[in-house]
């Protein structure tokens, strides 16, 4: 414990810190910081905050470091603390007029009564020199015979400018610009400033159109051409001249030219009529001259704007590899947007566009400005270390920590497994206690059948020869990641898990540029199924397509058969090696190591199929036997037939070097639970445990909820008629585009499903009661009828 006092009323702000350990500082910040309760405040008052409870050494050097690196700050980022903009990069002065024009749409504006609704622009980047067609609509198409009519006037470009929508980027219009010769220059998403130009001109069109047509009361359309008129008659400031001026070589003759003439027609005077050759010369001679002088005002301009700018400007630069966040519009928004990430640097075109690899999204890589980034900073992986201290006094233990002050060592415990592991030796001398439903012959059978194939039933499980999992990826880029924060017991679970990895050849320490974080999925049993993200790397693998077979049809199989026997695959993927190359692909990070693969990992995209081809090839024509990833059943009608079935699939495993987990299979039984369904003696009926989890669902107040109820329920959709159209007021419920509203209707739908499930439930017990009965029936009929017939 420490005694502290504040510097600034310490009779008042006097606290009892603990001295916390090294192991648990990272539990402190997280809950200061991250915490709903915390708000993720800055560094002042998280440091505040902490030190009225805890102390350690550096502890203002690791609360900054901590907010520096939070994901959700850097993501949200602060209203005071702006990106702020790269170094200014004009766009190059054209020589000639229409060598590059600009092109971009408007609209959808109030429609006309001609019914048009967006307007065509397009301005010369040399003299400035603007058009602007109205359309009814802005398709590929319509666009290319706009620009064909304006071409025909002015010439072909050399280089047309445009943003990337979907009209630009067609194919026709590609197909178009590549017939004349003309280069087609994309700016980067989201940065209208490449084509400032011509946006400036849009907001100076739309306000001169809604005062024509607020003054003249007719349709915009109407008072295009009488505006385009009066922007290209004016002096363009950047360049000194008129566009007018620069195109036509002389004063276009306008309503003030108009008015002069006449206010000058009375005195005689008239102007010398020139002859063809002097005018040509005298033409040519003011637009070479206008042109010199326009140029250079432009670049004096554009000097200027770039001085003004880069006073606030920062050059920043990113390498390959680097982590940034990007500035990305938001799901079902695209008018709103905020920082995603983190993503990978893939290339630098140059010093204001990069292309950043976005894997988890529609379009795995693209081009963004320099603008829209801006680095992020992961969290350095800390090791839980306990640091030795000389004494610690407790004065609260927490769930999750066990402090004890032996050894002068501070001590972790994590909790203990809910439930024990029962290895294969176990489940071998427990063995004869799970067969007693058979009679003494039948159970001598099975004993000496898995004596006979021993080596199926080892404690750690081997590996195959069959077939290797190769993984090949779309994108020449690693994908890597950091570890994933976790508290201390999941911690201490993943410690344990890497050991059982390291200890039995399943991973090897790694160097590899790959990494991907780890995750513990609770299983059934109430243990921990250790497996890794590889989210990332499966949006850059490509697919196998090798089909799983469907399950209808492999519960279907059994049928009638009185013996079923279940067979469960030891960690069925660790049973598959992998090669060389999906080794180093399959690089994971924990908090504590860095290791890979040399078995299938649970979470690999293509690993069902690999795993399904190597079941197929191993058991795919053996009669009487199917399997469903590693869930394998074997069906018999009498038993003889089934042993030797049996056999035949023991035979076909050992020469595969496959291993069998004892304590999940289930021998020679009449019904089993199979895929989710309760199977046996020529029916299915749904697992009552499952229905009970349904019939007890609570009724949803989110739209998550509802998903879940309708994903448990559509399980058993086969056990239930018309079921799509009973919950159809329950799926209406989960379009984004509908409000949450629980009707009548919803409820009446929800009560529906579970009487359907319930009396699908007693419908099957029923029937099975039903049968035995007719059998038995049947039998003692037919043993009098006999019997009756041998006395007579």
């Amino acid at each position: 414990m420490r005694c502290w006092k504040a510097v600034r009323n310490p009779e008042l702000h006097t606290a009892y810190q603990i001295v916390m350990p090294t192991a648990y500082r990272k539990h402190v910040l997280r809950l200061a910081h991250d915490s709903p309760w915390s708000g993720h405040l800055g560094v002042t008052k998280t440091y505040s905050r902490v030190l009225k409870c805890f102390f350690w050494p550096s502890l203002k050097k690791d609360v900054a470091e901590y907010c520096r690196t939070c994901h959700t700050c850097q993501c949200v980022g602060k209203p005071n603390q702006k990106i702020p903009p790269a170094p200014l990069c004009p766009v190059p002065v054209m020589g000639e007029p229409f060598e590059r024009v600009l092109v971009d749409c408007v609209g959808p504006l109030p429609k006309s009564k001609s019914g048009n609704q967006f307007l065509l622009t397009i301005m010369c980047t040399a003299t400035r020199f603007p058009e602007a067609i109205p359309l009814r609509k802005i398709t590929a198409p319509v666009i290319v015979r706009a620009l064909v009519k304006f071409f025909s006037t002015f010439g072909l470009p050399r280089e047309v400018q445009t943003d990337q929508g979907t009209n630009f980027m067609s194919k026709i219009f590609q197909q178009v610009m590549k017939m004349l010769n003309i280069k087609h220059v994309v700016s980067s998403p989201y940065h209208p400033e490449f084509q400032g130009a011509l946006e400036r001109f849009h907001q100076s069109l739309k306000s001169a159109l809604k005062r024509y047509c607020l003054e003249t009361g007719k349709g915009w359309d109407e008072g295009v051409p009488l505006l385009l008129f009066a922007f290209r008659e004016a002096v363009q400031e950047s360049l000194s001249f008129s566009p007018a001026d620069l195109v036509f070589g002389h004063t276009v003759r306008g309503p003030l030219k108009v008015l002069q003439e006449s206010l000058m027609s009375d005195d005689g005077t008239s102007k010398k009529t020139k002859s063809v050759l002097e005018y040509v010369s005298t033409v040519r001679e003011r637009l070479v001259k206008a042109w010199e002088i326009a140029r250079e005002s432009l670049q004096k301009s554009q000097g200027v704007m770039k001085d003004v700018h880069d006073k606030k400007a920062v050059q920043r630069d990113f390498n390959p590899g680097d982590q940034v966040l990007v500035l990305l519009p938001t799901s079902g928004s695209c008018l709103s947007a905020r920082f995603s990430g983190p993503y990978l640097v893939g290339k630098r075109l140059s010093d204001t566009n990069y292309v950043i690899q976005t894997p988890d999204r529609k379009r795995g890589s693209r081009l963004c400005h320099v603008n829209m980034l801006k680095s992020y900073l992961p969290k350095d992986a800390v090791r839980a270390e306990v640091a030795p201290v000389s004494s610690v006094a407790v004065v609260g233990v927490s769930a999750e920590l066990d402090l004890h002050n032996e050894g002068n060592d501070v001590q972790l415990h994590a909790p203990s497994e809910v439930a024990a592991k029962l290895s294969n030796s176990q489940a071998l001398v427990d063995l004869p206690s799970n067969l007693t439903h058979l009679s003494s012959e039948q159970r001598n059978d099975v004993l000496c059948l898995v004596k006979d194939f021993s080596s199926l039933f080892s404690d750690v499980p081997t590996q195959t020869t069959v077939v290797q999992h190769d993984v090949k990826v779309t994108s020449s880029v690693p994908v890597k990641q950091h570890p994933y924060r976790t508290n201390v017991a999941k911690r201490a679970i993943m410690r344990t898990e890497v050991d059982y990895l390291l200890e039995h050849g399943f991973a090897k320490p790694s160097s590899s540029p790959w990494s991907s974080p780890c995750v513990l999925v609770p299983k059934p049993d109430g243990s921990h199924r250790f497996c890794t993200d590889y989210r990332k790397v499966n949006a850059v693998t490509v697919a196998d397509s090798y089909p799983l077979p469907r399950m209808d049809d492999c519960i279907d199989n059994i049928g009638a058969a009185h013996f079923v026997t279940k067979l469960d695959l030891l960690k069925g993927y660790w049973q598959v090696p992998l090669t060389p190359e999906a080794s180093d692909i399959s690089a994971f990070v924990t908090p504590d190591d860095f290791l890979q693969y040399t078995v299938m990992p649970f979470g690999f995209k293509n690993a069902p199929a690999t795993f399904q081809r190597l079941i197929n090839i191993v058991l795919g024509d053996i009669k009487g036997c199917s399997a469903y990833l590693d869930d394998a059943v074997v069906y018999s009608v009498d038993w003889d037939s089934h042993m030797k079935t049996l056999r035949e699939v023991f035979c076909r495993l050992k020469q595969a070097s496959l291993t069998l987990n004892l304590a999940k299979c289930v021998f020679a039984q009449a019904t089993v639970t199979y895929l989710g369904v309760q199977v046996g003696r020529g029916q299915v009926r749904p697992v009552e445990a499952k229905v009970k989890a349904i019939l007890e669902f609570p009724l949803p107040k989110t739209r998550r909820c509802l998903r879940r109820f309708l994903g448990m329920a559509s399980y058993y959709r086969r056990f239930c008629r018309n079921f799509s159209a009973v919950v159809q007021p329950l799926t209406s419920l989960l379009s984004p585009s509908v409000n949450f509203k629980w009707s009548s209707a919803c409820d009446h739908a929800f009560t529906s499903v579970k009487i359907l499930l319930s009396d699908a439930l007693s419908l099957s017990l029923s029937l099975s009661l039903s049968l035995s009965l007719s059998l038995s029936l049947s039998l003692s009929l037919s043993l009098s009828l006999s019997l009756s017939l041998s006395l007579s």
